[in-house]
């Protein structure tokens, strides 16, 4: 998620990305369109939406994420949002 000024909101860490892998890699939409092969692979709520195309909106872990809650982010789907 991104303010105003194009800024992300959560930092871009490793710490942030070790919780990410806890929640993206075990989520529908992230198997099913095997993320990890686009780039970004991860912490999509700080590096934006992946590059894979045609995905759908298949199942979200982004609400129970400690990234999601510590930083107070909104909606879903970081992944595939544009």
């Amino acid at each position: 998620m991104f303010e105003s000024g194009n800024k992300p909101v959560v930092e871009d860490t490793e710490e942030n990305r070790a919780i990410c892998r806890k929640y993206c890699k075990n989520c529908q939409n992230y198997r099913k369109h095997s993320l990890e092969k686009h780039q970004p692979t991860e912490l999509f709520c700080s590096c934006g939406q992946s590059s894979a195309t045609g995905m759908k909106l298949i199942g979200c872990y982004c609400s129970g994420c400690e990234i999601y809650i510590q930083n107070h982010l909104r909606g879903g789907f970081f992944c595939v949002r544009r």
